[in-house]
């Protein structure tokens, strides 16, 4: 592959647009028109891809022919305990993005569906499918956002 992994694969997808800090397109593993997949740059150069449809990254990169390390420009110098120590922050820090960006997409799928019980109308059952998603991809968020200590809650109120 290329030296620009994030080139590589755009060039792939049809419906590119730029979107704050990334790139909204088709999804090509579950179509359509709406622009359902994220692809956002880490710092490093690594790409972090989210189908907001539900596809799983392999499928979105089996559908144009790419796998998983096709999103790395590189594998990460961890020759020492110090790097493999940086490369973990690293890779930690780019799912924090990921989440963040799910969370903000969810939080209003929730809002929405949240209004519209506020007015007694009833949920289709698409609709009460997409909110069950949407709890599970926070849920998710949440744990990846969560800090790694075990006993961090009770650090935090002072236990």
């Amino acid at each position: 592959m290329s030296a620009a992994p994030l080139d590589h694969l755009l060039s792939r997808l049809e419906g590119v647009q730029s979107s704050g800090r990334g790139y909204r397109a088709r999804c090509p593993a579950c179509g359509g028109q709406s622009r359902k997949l994220s692809v956002t740059e880490a710092d490093e150069g690594r790409l972090l891809v989210h189908c907001f449809g539900g596809c799983e990254t392999s499928d979105v990169l089996g559908a144009i022919g790419l796998g998983i390390a096709d999103l790395f420009p590189e594998r990460l110098p961890a020759d020492t305990p110090a790097a493999r120590h940086q490369a973990r922050i690293a890779a930690r820090e780019s799912q924090w993005g990921a989440a963040l960006e799910a969370l903000e997409h969810e939080a209003l799928i929730i809002h929405i569906a949240g209004q519209q019980l506020a007015k007694w109308h009833l949920l289709s059952i698409e609709d009460d499918q997409r909110l069950a998603l949407a709890l599970r991809r926070v849920e998710e968020a949440r744990a990846i956002l969560r800090p790694f200590r075990p006993n961090w809650r009770a650090k935090a109120v002072g236990a």
